[in-house]
């Protein structure tokens, strides 16, 4: 996804702390974290499953990026992603060399639940936190989030893409803390390598779809995702609603990483 245009890209921080919703009952907590600079760009992203849901199937994730700007494009320097699923503690940790992916540490092996994602497909991708930063810089800067993005984790691959419907007000719901006039982008995504051994390839191809309704709550300030819906595979459709934030205009230092959600 580049973010080019006429207009500045916003520059500065902000920290975002989100419940959310699946079949009407709390089943995330989400913390985030990203900042913006003239030159680069880092975040954060913590998760894991809450209430029944994550009573039943316990997920957890902290996932880490910093990178910098080629003209208008995002290029990942590093990443890094610790958790558990399924009950087994992963990590992976990423260097970009010459723009491509280097894993420098993973566990367990993907051979061991997935097939293999082929050196040329993994060629100039980027890490899902990176496609996150620049959909809200693009967001910003051009008032539009229209691009596509080959994103690589270090097991698998997908093409996500998004594109601009325009300004709304997100559909009112008593959950929601803030309902404010905001710019929305719908993305949608696919997995194109790096199967589960385990499970059918169709319903791993299967696209799945979201939208994200961004907000510029501080003027000035990268814009904030008031609201996100997107589906997942565990959890079916998940609407993540914001409930904190602290934002920051300008060329600023990195705000302190979100708290691990409770």
């Amino acid at each position: 996804m580049a973010a080019t245009g006429a207009h500045a890209a916003p520059t500065g921080s902000f920290t975002a702390e989100y419940d959310g919703y699946s079949h009407g009952l709390v089943s995330l907590k989400l913390s985030a974290a990203l900042t913006l600079t003239p030159s680069g760009y880092s975040g954060r992203l913590a998760l894991h499953t809450a209430g029944l849901v994550g009573f039943v199937a316990h997920v957890e994730s902290d996932s880490q990026v910093s990178g910098h700007f080629d003209g208008g494009r995002l290029v990942p320097d590093k990443f890094s992603s610790t958790g558990v699923l399924h009950g087994t503690q992963r990590t992976v940790s990423m260097h970009w060399q010459d723009g491509n992916p280097v894993i420098d540490a993973i566990a367990p092996p993907p051979e061991e639940e997935r097939t293999p994602v082929p050196p040329e497909l993994r060629a100039h991708t980027i890490d899902a936190l990176s496609a996150m930063a620049a959909l809200v810089r693009q967001a910003g800067d051009n008032s539009h989030c229209d691009g596509a993005a080959t994103v690589f984790d270090g097991r698998r691959l997908s093409r996500m893409e998004a594109h601009a419907v325009g300004r709304e007000t997100p559909p009112p719901s008593a959950k929601s803390h803030y309902d404010l006039l905001a710019l929305r982008c719908d993305f949608e995504g696919a997995e194109a390598a790096g199967f589960l051994k385990n499970e059918p390839e169709a319903d791993q191809r299967r696209t799945r779809h979201g939208s994200a309704w961004l907000v510029p709550l501080v003027p000035g300030a990268p814009l904030v995702p008031e609201r996100v819906v997107f589906e997942h595979k565990l959890l079916g459709q998940v609407t993540l609603y914001l409930t904190e934030f602290t934002a920051l205009p300008g060329p600023v230092a990195q705000l302190p990483a979100p708290s691990r959600v409770q």
